[in-house]
């Protein structure tokens, strides 16, 4: 097992099965792009932070940060204060964009803290490419940092006010919620049936209930929406279930979805777009992994 420990794990999470054992994906998209920057926080998460970093037990949600998707990568990462510094409390932030040397995440890469933590990662699996390309990789994090840690959109953060994210999406067939194969699977859904989608979404600065703007759209294809077809979302009576990985949070939102010209094996992707008064963001975006595409989707049978 392999871990990027920023701090000491005390409790464990169940983060349910591994969604991609033994699942049948009927869609034609796998990824998200053929081609990519390494120097990007998408390169870093495909290529260090999901496979170096977010295995069962360490920053797979157990604890922070949280390497499993790009999205809870980056802001689990910037701005965001180390639990575990070192005797002088030398590091205010994971990441501190544009300095890299003033940045807990590259001084866990290459110093003991303490003298009594280990450099990171602790441990390697055996077909791990991390020591042949260590040097590269490092070099790769720390010049996103010293470029300014762009996002997604290759925006530089201006401020510590992050977008919503999510955390968890729920399916009702006729008033009963519906079951996933794995973790991101869409959810199967029947022809002629009624459809809820409810969604749990957190935000630094504002209460979920209080986003305005809200709607959500519908397509066939994961990237390509029509604008004329937003519709509004509904802020219904708070509901308390299981979230994306087994924690109970609140879903406050939901859609009803127009199922009436599906047909079957069509795949439904949602896509929702939310201002929290700093500014207007979509979620998922074309940017996000594919997993997170297929959980905001339904397919019919």
């Amino acid at each position: 097992m392999l871990c990027f420990v920023f701090q000491s794990c005390e409790r464990s999470i169940d983060t349910g099965e591994n969604p991609y054992s033994n699942i049948e994906d009927n869609t034609t998209e796998t990824n998200d792009t053929n081609t990519y920057d390494p120097y990007s926080i998408f390169g870093l998460h495909k290529d260090i932070f999901l496979p170096t970093c977010a295995n069962s037990g360490c920053h797979d949600g157990t604890f922070e940060p949280d390497f499993r998707t790009v999205e809870s990568s980056y802001y689990s990462l910037v701005w965001q204060s180390p639990i575990k510094n070192d005797t002088n409390y030398s590091y205010e932030y994971r990441v501190d964009p544009g300095n890299s040397t003033e940045s807990m995440l590259m001084h866990r890469l290459t110093v003991d803290l303490n003298g009594n933590s280990g450099i990171m990662p602790l441990g390697l699996e055996q077909d791990s490419d991390y020591p042949e390309k260590k040097d590269e990789y490092i070099n790769r994090i720390e010049t996103w940092i010293n470029n300014g840690a762009p996002d997604f959109y290759g925006n530089k953060p201006q401020s510590a006010n992050f977008p919503p994210v999510v955390n968890g999406v729920i399916i009702f067939q006729n008033g009963s919620i519906k079951n996933r194969i794995g973790i991101y699977e869409a959810v199967d859904v029947n022809i002629g049936s009624n459809v809820q989608m409810w969604f749990s979404f957190t935000d630094d600065k504002m209460d979920a209930r209080n986003f305005t703007n809200a709607t959500y759209n519908v397509s066939t294809r994961p990237d390509s929406f029509d604008l004329n077809s937003e519709k509004a979302l509904i802020l219904g009576n708070k509901q308390t279930l299981n979230g994306l990985f087994g924690a109970q949070v609140d879903y406050d939102w939901y859609a009803d979805i127009d199922v009436s010209q599906a047909k079957e094996l069509d795949v439904y992707y949602v896509r929702v777009t939310l201002n929290d008064g700093d500014e207007t963001v979509q979620i998922p975006n074309q940017f996000s992994m594919f997993q997170m595409k297929k959980y905001f989707a339904i397919r019919f049978n």
